[in-house]
């Protein structure tokens, strides 16, 4: 769009909200406090107008679409949450995943495959930030009496491993952690009594583009099957 055309929709848009969007301060348009609060609504409308030509163009077949997945950081390797909002967003169960405790191969518990979580007393733990479902885990371990060594506390899940196997100390995990722990050389051993966490999709209420309806779909037969 040239300039001079540019100027007048904001001109023509100005008029219609009975409100001036922008500060002109010589060549530099800053956003007014009227402009800023039109921000989120005409994306919105953006979006909208986006979801309606994907339904329309779905009719026929879906072909192709923009799809955007938002996931609440957790030692889960999906990205997915169990925030739930019943007012915006409604939640698909998933599934569930057990808590376990990865040790290297020559630490604590050898010959083991499971591990009583009152014997973590004691023991040096890696454990993530506050927020996450296995600082939430661990620090539930502490509300029943269970002391333990906080070796190191990390916010990035990809150096967990690494701390480890290097003995820094233990982790706990979700089972989702058991296969590469185990390729890469770690022990992985069940919590007793079980602790779980529960994994959800969430989507947002109303119609949803055809891109994310199918996503849904797949995502929860996968879960059933």
């Amino acid at each position: 769009m040239s300039q001079p055309s540019l100027s007048q929709a904001v001109q023509a848009l100005e008029r219609d909200l009975g409100s001036e969007l922008f500060h002109r301060i010589g060549r530099r348009a800053v956003l007014t406090e009227a402009g800023s609060a039109l921000i989120e609504p005409a994306r919105e409308a953006v979006r909208s107008l986006e979801t309606a030509r994907a339904s329309v163009a779905a009719v026929h077949e879906l072909r192709e679409g923009r799809l955007d997945v938002a996931s609440m950081p957790s030692q889960a390797v999906e990205p997915l949450t169990t925030l739930v909002s019943d007012k915006e967003v409604v939640s698909h169960a998933l599934g569930r995943q057990r808590f376990v405790l990865v040790a290297p191969a020559d630490g604590p518990f050898a010959d083991r495959t499971a591990v009583e979580c009152r014997e973590l007393a004691g023991q040096r733990l890696i454990v993530g930030q506050p927020g996450t479902g296995m600082r939430a885990n661990v620090d539930a371990l502490r509300e029943q009496g269970i002391e333990f060594t906080v070796a190191a506390e990390t916010e990035h899940r990809v150096s967990l491993m690494p701390l480890v196997l290097a003995g820094v100390g233990l982790a706990v995990v979700t089972d989702s952690w058991r296969d590469v722990a185990r390729r890469l050389g770690a022990r992985v051993l069940d919590i007793e009594p079980e602790t779980t966490l529960d994994i959800a999709l969430v989507s947002r209420r109303g119609s949803l583009s055809p891109a994310a309806a199918a996503f849904v779909t797949a995502a929860t037969s996968a879960a059933d099957s």
